[in-house]
């Protein structure tokens, strides 16, 4: 009970002083001071607050309760003039302001001093009007990841002339509509308009900003191509480029010379995804450190991935586009390499021997392409491999035996649709991170190796650590300006084939554990090992040469989701231990030599009657009842004979004795009770004796 008590204190604890944890900043900022704010400064802050009709953050409990508006959370003023300069009321986890701010954001227009003002991550709802031509001393404007609706023309923008940063992003009814003649007063450092409209074309006011270090116009409606000045007058700060989630379309030109190398001293981000670009990939490129360009049409990559310099890519995506051809062997040039993403193309041929050099790449997606030839021995120096997804291509031979030895640190290995031969290596159970095995749709023959249990994680035994690529020290490398966090992909967006669709993960990778080792040649027993697995979420055995009884056990994994044992050989009883996984939403074990009762639970007799078809033996719901013949037992086989089959033998030797019994006593008592009642036979048994026994001496 005590625990219990704790926790209500502490979430109390938390309810309480969250306003000031998430402002403790304006707070000390704030009582440091001794100014006296302007009065008509503080009637507007109060008309500002009117407007607002929750406050779950408590930022403006401190409005009010006193006349110095300057010691109010989130309000800075100026030590010479007494004017606010600082507004901040940004909401966080714990708390936000919800409310209607048009016609009140025109109060704080007149705060003619404001240089910052911060309303971000708010439900602030209405039109963006801030009292036109007042504000000429504002340098940063953040309304972010509210519900504002409302078209800014070039009259909104007119008075900004001192504004530094535009940061309106997620906020879907903004609509920011300025003509090709009209150019606004101010040179912007960051630009932050994602999810805001503003296509169908490129901006013309926009090519002329040349000086931002932080640009994202991503998803915001653009169906154009970019005229060659924008590359052209690119800044040497520049932090990050994210133009992705539009339609924007044509080739991309090398930087110029003054961008080689490229951003000297920064580790900028450049996110071109989901377009319409072609052609041939910059090798200019190569100088960012992360690099998104998968989902468009490019088709040439032999530039960017043969640079003249070291790169210093640390995430590299190429994948969903039209790439063709055989990777060139340049990898040495790529010591930063983490994650490597070159899945949904068209590239073929043996891997190159220099990616053996990529010593700290924890990420490498190859899947769907044209790749050949057995395992490449270059992947041995890969220690640092987290996940490695081979799969639908056509590499061929065995799976090497030093596998197990390499990758100690693997947490998925899918080599799915393959060509691959052979046993499965027993060294493979020494990946004690394994939380994902998919080695479905080769030709692997041979017995399940008897160590499978082993994979600690799938134990349930330790948490996955693989699944936080950007907490593993990225972020290190990821610059602020001004309060916007230059934010690189937060995890890996991971695809697998789970429950038999392919579908994609990111942080919630690291839940989805499962074995797939369907349509193969392997053959024998599943081993018993395998209930030990209870962390396990789907497993498919299924199109293989499996024999032998179900492992009696497998209730324990009462994680499992989806189980998969059709098409084998299997033979015996379902262990009635499965009824007690209560998880299962699919289950088939049709199409083996099953027989006896479907064992009685909520979940077994839910499935539809094909997931048991193909087993002459089996009865009960959902397939039909039980007849006489086969009296249902639905209790525990043993290793060799069933219970049913026990209780047969009984049956049969408990009336073999009894007429052994029967026999021993009616042929005694016929003989001897005959002798005993009938004189005559007794005298003539006699003599019979004696005559044996004269001829006998």
């Amino acid at each position: 009970m005590k625990p219990f008590l704790y926790l209500i204190l502490i979430v109390l604890s938390w309810l309480v002083l969250s306003p000031f944890i998430c402002h403790a900043d304006d707070l000390g900022r704030n009582h440091t001071n001794h100014i006296q704010c302007i009065d008509t400064e503080r009637d507007a802050l109060l008309q500002f607050k009117h407007g607002i009709t929750n406050d779950t953050s408590g930022l403006l409990t401190s409005w009010g309760s006193h006349t110095d508006c300057c010691r109010w959370t989130g309000v800075v003023c100026s030590d010479q003039t007494s004017h606010v300069v600082n507004l901040s009321l940004v909401g966080c986890d714990v708390g936000w302001l919800e409310g209607k701010v048009s016609p009140s954001l025109d109060d704080i227009g007149s705060l003619s001093s404001l240089r910052e003002l911060y309303l971000g991550d708010n439900l602030l709802k209405g039109q963006l009007s801030l009292g036109v031509g007042q504000l000429t001393m504002l340098e940063t404007l953040d309304v972010s990841s509210n519900s504002l609706e409302d078209t800014l023309t070039h009259t909104f923008f007119l008075s900004l002339v001192h504004l530094r940063e535009l940061i309106l992003q997620d906020n879907p009814g903004l609509v920011i509509s300025i003509e090709e003649d009209q150019i606004p007063p101010f040179k912007l450092d960051v630009i932050h308009l994602r999810s805001c409209k503003l296509g169908p074309r490129f901006p013309k006011w926009l090519l002329l900003q040349t000086n931002f270090s932080y640009f994202d116009v991503s998803n915001t409606g653009i169906s154009d191509s970019i005229h060659i000045s924008f590359w052209n007058t690119l800044s040497t700060n520049l932090m990050y480029l994210n133009m992705s989630n539009n339609q924007l379309y044509g080739m991309l030109p090398n930087l110029p010379q003054k961008h080689k190398p490229f951003f000297s001293y920064h580790y900028p981000l450049i996110d071109l995804s989901s377009n319409l670009f072609e052609g041939v990939v910059p090798s200019s490129f190569a100088s960012a450190a992360y690099l998104f360009l998968n989902d468009n049409r490019f088709s040439n990559c032999s530039n960017l991935l043969c640079p003249k310099t070291e790169s210093r890519l640390i995430d590299l995506d190429l994948s969903n586009n039209l790439f063709f051809g055989e990777l060139p062997d340049c990898w040495m040039n790529f010591y930063q390499l983490m994650s490597l993403h070159l899945e949904n193309n068209r590239f073929s041929g043996s891997m190159p021997k220099s990616f053996s050099t990529l010593s700290i790449l924890e990420y490498l997606y190859l899947y769907n392409n044209n790749f050949s030839g057995p395992f490449p021995i270059a992947f041995e120096s890969l220690t640092s491999l987290k996940f490695l997804n081979l799969g639908f291509n056509s590499f061929s031979g065995n799976i090497p035996s030093w596998i197990g030895n390499s990758f100690q640190r693997l947490g998925a290995l899918i080599l799915r649709k393959n060509h691959f031969i052979g046993e499965i290596p027993e060294s493979i159970c020494q990946l004690n991170n394994l939380q994902i095995l998919d080695l479905a749709i080769n030709h692997l023959s041979g017995v399940l190796p008897y160590c499978i249990g082993n994979f600690t994680l799938l134990k349930g035994i330790k948490n996955a650590e693989w699944g936080s690529y950007y907490l593993d020290g990225i972020y290190l490398h990821t610059p602020f300006i001004s309060g916007v966090e230059i934010e690189p992909r937060k995890s890996e967006t991971v695809i697998v084939s789970w429950k038999r669709e392919e579908q994609s993960f990111k942080e919630t990778i690291i839940y989805v554990k499962y074995i797939d080792l369907s349509s193969n040649e392997l053959s024998g027993e599943i081993p018993n090992g395998i209930s030990s697995l209870t962390a396990l979420g789907a497993l498919d055995l299924s199109k293989n040469n499996l024999s032998g009884y179900i492992p009696l056990e497998i209730g324990n994994l009462t994680a499992l989701e989806f189980l998969d044992l059709s098409n084998n050989h299997l033979s015996g009883e379902i262990p009635i231990s499965l009824a007690k996984v209560t998880t299962l939403d699919v289950m088939n074990v049709s199409n083996n030599n099953l027989f006896g009762e479907i064992p009685v639970s909520t979940q077994l007799q839910s499935f539809d009657a094909s997931s048991y078809a193909g087993n002459a033996g089996l009865c009960g719901a959902p397939l039909p009842s039980c007849s006489k013949d086969q009296a249902p037992s639905n209790v525990p086989k043993g290793d060799i004979t069933s219970v049913q089959n026990k209780d047969d033998d009984f049956d049969f030797f408990l009336g073999l004795y009894i007429s052994v019994v029967l026999g021993l006593i009616v042929g005694f008592w016929g003989v001897c009770g005959t002798l005993v009642i009938k004189t005559s036979w007794r005298y003539a048994y006699f003599r019979f004796l004696d005559n044996i026994k004269d001829k006998i001496m």
